[in-house]
């Protein structure tokens, strides 16, 4: 049987192995969701691509920021956090804000799948005020995270010994609790949860609708609309399952944190919340593998984007070799010339007498 330390061993070795391969993987997957609905002809056109850009960007800055540091504090006993103070405060301002912004821009998208499988014409559909929308949700939770600027600071143990970056004890802990679970834990799952509902019992109309019209320009976009979104519900769903736990567990410790609570309890209800932790982190990085296993034409486009970039750059690489190629044979056409012309000068001085080829210094290269 194991003990507490043989667990706690065990998840400091699970987190320093998972969290770099979550860190590269999430990285890589991130930038490659940016080039393909960026780089795309027929994705970039949408404006939920917009949103899924910048949640992707939004889960790559997550992800080397809060489980960078988690390595660092776990892997090496490197807490920077807990030797200045401003790096605390914009530690959890930064977890704050780029733990809500990619969600909000998900739950946006959802919303715009909703209103496109509803009309095809809506003033939120439009990408001028697409990108208005992402520059205002930036800004509201940024805004709404200020609080972790103010109340998270370095605490000092009784004992002068222990320095921690936490929050300030007292009101704001409770107020801390409440706005985990209603912002963090209900509100954002259960509002995309919902959209995503709704979204999913308009597909039926819209799949019928496609499949039983002439194929046309028109009817071809909505297609590919349709399996955006059909892309977009899964990735939905995958978030609502890898944050259940962290949700759960944040609503269970704000209504037991005023109870008397044993170590034994308090160790219990600590490491499930770090393991719950560790799939949150999970959630930032497994977009692209969602985008990748559930949408063909998000493949077909990483294929042909795939193919393009190697033709550009297999291009490139024929165009500097070309270039350095004809560079090297100029240059040895010139030396080939001057040792020409100075063999037959040398010929020329031998004809005249003036080098005496007896004597084996005339011909030193000094």
């Amino acid at each position: 049987m194991w003990t507490k330390e043989d667990l706690v061993r065990f998840q400091q070795n699970l987190f320093i192995i998972s969290i770099p391969i979550i860190i590269i993987t999430g990285n890589i997957g991130s930038i490659l969701n940016v080039i393909v609905f960026s780089g795309s002809t027929k994705l970039r056109t949408s404006p939920c691509s917009l949103y899924l850009i910048f949640s992707s960007i939004g889960y790559a800055v997550y992800l080397n920021t809060v489980p960078l540091l988690r390595f660092l504090q776990t892997g090496f006993n490197i807490d920077l956090s807990a030797q200045w103070s401003w790096f605390c405060k914009l530690r959890f301002f930064t977890i704050g804000l780029f733990l809500m912004l990619p969600r909000s821009y998900m739950l946006l998208a959802a919303v715009d799948r909703y209103l496109m499988c509803k009309t095809n014409r809506h003033w939120f559909l439009h990408r001028p005020t697409t990108w208005k929308i992402i520059i205002i949700n930036c800004l509201f939770w940024a805004i709404v995270c200020v609080h972790d600027l103010i109340f998270y600071d370095i605490q000092i143990s009784s004992n002068s010994t222990d320095r921690t970056c936490t929050y300030q004890p007292g009101l704001y802990s409770t107020f801390l609790s409440f706005y985990s679970i209603l912002i963090n834990g209900i509100s954002m799952p259960l509002l995309t949860a919902i959209f995503g509902f709704l979204t999913l019992g308009n597909l039926k109309s819209l799949r019928k609708q496609i499949h039983t019209s002439i194929i046309n320009d028109f009817q071809r976009r909505r297609k590919e609309e349709w399996l955006l979104c059909r892309m977009l519900l899964v990735q939905l769903f995958a978030t609502i399952v890898l944050t259940l736990p962290i949700t759960v567990a944040l609503c269970y410790n704000g209504l037991t944190q005023y109870q008397q609570k044993s170590s034994f309890r308090t160790f219990v209800e600590n490491y499930i919340f770090q393991m719950c932790t560790l799939l949150q982190y999970i959630n930032a990085a497994v977009s692209f593998i969602v985008y990748s296993l559930t949408s063909r034409i998000f493949c077909k486009e990483l294929v042909l984007l795939v193919k393009y970039y190697k033709v550009r750059i297999r291009q490139a690489l024929r165009k500097h070799s070309a270039a350095l190629f004809a560079r090297l044979t100029h240059s040895c056409i010139l030396g080939l010339k001057v040792m020409i012309q100075r063999s037959e000068l040398v010929a020329y001085y031998i004809h005249r007498g003036y080098i005496d080829t007896s004597d084996p210094e005339t011909f030193s290269m000094e």
